[in-house]
């Protein structure tokens, strides 16, 4: 039997710069394909060349069994080939079914909107997705996960014989991935091909069939998912085995740079005592809710303290806001960087010297060369893959935003350096990276307390972890005792 889509030798190069090589890969009817690789391994490129953006400089596609060379968008639509994007493309305003069919409504002889079919086919659709709201509904009421359900509706609307997902679980909680997940096997046991594109190893481990690695531009090797482990799979897609994921540099902790005794904030928090020393790096580990960010925010100044006292350096510390704090070298990243981490349509330097204008001014007026010195030095030194200083920071990959968002810190020259989710969304090399640079600052002396919901994240970096239940500290662990289940259980029932 031919495959239902086929893709063989293709290449694609931009202004002399090889993008893709000879990839090649195969996807069959109920199929799920999960494609992983770092940022910049040619992951997007090629998805661009399957929806029509893209044509190939080299190679062929066959959907069905038959040449598959899309001039545009609407020619991959009109095939049956559907990419569901990171970033959702629905109207707000708009109702569910208008977005449903939005460029193909069901019109009557004079153009009008035949109401009626157009209510009753989107609710057809929203059933094989599994998605139980009214036809009517504006699109703005729904849940991230939901209107995630309304883009994959869509897809089914234009007949889609294979759906591309771009990282569609990236702003989902944990119950809006298993709703996500039980539609995709719909989707299988209806026929559709599906292309499942995801850093989370333990999605794809779950969700896929079959998965392709692909490394700067190729595809490395396509397996089984049951022939696959996790070990093997990061081995190929950076080139290096898994366990020098955590460089842990042997750093003396210095003297105590935070104290925290009692803290507590109303509805969030309650009676959390912790410290840390230079050069430590100190883990606050619990599940959603347990007060970790909030205990972080609070510390920044961006959250009301009702009691509890904190000292850094050995001195009273009351964080009256966000500004106070970096004047006093207490710095914070958030675990969204693309909501209140970046400004996305500013350059990288801009960036970059948002916590430092103050010093880049004089007179009220900043020096551009002091910023442009600042941003290139960051650069420089953290490695960040751009054209220019003055590249715009929606045009990076994730890894390189998160590290605009750590020189923005970094810039400070924190005493106090608190890291929110400081990989979320980052590619399995980029967070090599960002570890490195996390050991960097503890190197220099720098006191590190960091959120992850990544429990293996913690217990490569951290020194000591702190684990929260319900808004308190029920245990603290040292490195010498680390355990995965120690701190899951101390998490689950304290």
């Amino acid at each position: 039997m031919s495959h239902l889509l086929q893709i063989a030798g293709v290449s694609k190069s931009f202004h002399g710069v090889q993008v893709l090589s000879g990839v090649s890969l195969e996807l069959d009817a109920g199929q799920v394909l999960g494609i992983v690789g770092e940022n910049g391994a040619g992951k997007s490129t090629l998805m661009k060349v399957l929806a029509g953006i893209y044509r190939a400089d080299e190679g062929g596609i066959e959907l069905d069994g038959e040449k598959y060379a899309p001039h545009s968008p609407r020619e991959a639509l009109q095939a049956g080939i559907v990419v569901v994007h990171q970033e959702l493309s629905l109207f707000p305003d708009r109702s569910v079914a208008e977005n449903v069919f939005v460029g193909h409504l069901p019109r009557n002889a004079a153009g009008q909107v035949r109401r009626r079919p157009l209510i009753s086919r989107t609710r057809d659709l929203l059933s094989q997705v599994g998605l139980d709201v009214s036809p009517t509904t504006p699109v703005r009421r729904l849940s991230l996960a939901q209107r995630q359900l309304v883009e994959i509706g869509r897809a089914l609307s234009r007949k889609a014989r294979v759906i591309v997902m771009d990282e569609p679980t990236a702003s989902l909680t944990g119950h809006e991935v298993q709703i996500l997940f039980d539609t995709i096997a719909r989707l299988k046991a209806a026929g559709v091909g599906i292309i499942f594109i995801s850093h989370h190893l333990e999605e794809v481990f779950k969700v896929c069939d079959a998965v392709t690695v692909m490394r700067d531009g190729h595809t490395v090797e396509t397996r089984r998912t049951t022939d696959w482990t996790e070990a093997t799979m990061v081995r190929a897609m950076v080139n290096r085995p898994i366990d020098s994921f955590f460089p842990k540099r042997p750093i003396e902790p210095g003297r105590k740079l935070l104290e925290v005794s009692g803290l507590s904030s109303p509805k969030r928090f309650d009676n959390v005592s912790f410290s840390v020393r230079a050069g430590e790096i100190y883990g606050l580990a619990g599940l959603v809710g347990a007060g970790r960010s909030e205990v972080l925010r609070a510390i920044f100044g961006a959250l009301p303290i009702s009691g509890g006292e904190i000292h850094v350096a050995g001195e009273s510390y009351k964080p009256h806001s966000p500004r106070a704090s970096l004047a006093q070298g207490v710095v914070m990243t958030t675990e969204d960087r693309k909501l209140d981490g970046l400004v996305l349509a500013f350059s990288i330097r801009q960036n970059i010297a948002l916590s430092t204008l103050g010093r880049l001014s004089r007179l009220g007026v900043v020096s551009l060369r002091a910023m442009q010195r600042l941003a290139e030095s960051s650069i420089r030194n953290l490695r960040i893959r751009a054209t220019s200083a003055a590249q715009e920071v929606r045009r990076l990959s994730g890894g390189n935003q998160q590290k605009v968002v750590l020189a923005r810190a970094m810039s400070v020259s924190p005493k106090l350096f608190m890291l929110d989710e400081p990989t979320r969304g980052v590619d399995v090399g980029a967070k090599v990276e960002v570890y490195n640079l996390i050991g960097d600052l503890a190197e220099a002396g720098s006191a590190i307390l960091i959120v992850s919901s990544d429990l293996p994240e913690l217990l490569g970096l951290c020194d000591r972890i702190g684990v929260l239940r319900a808004g308190r500290l029920v245990g603290e662990v040292e490195r010498a005792d680390f355990s995965q289940d120690g701190i899951m259980s101390l998490a689950a029932v304290g």
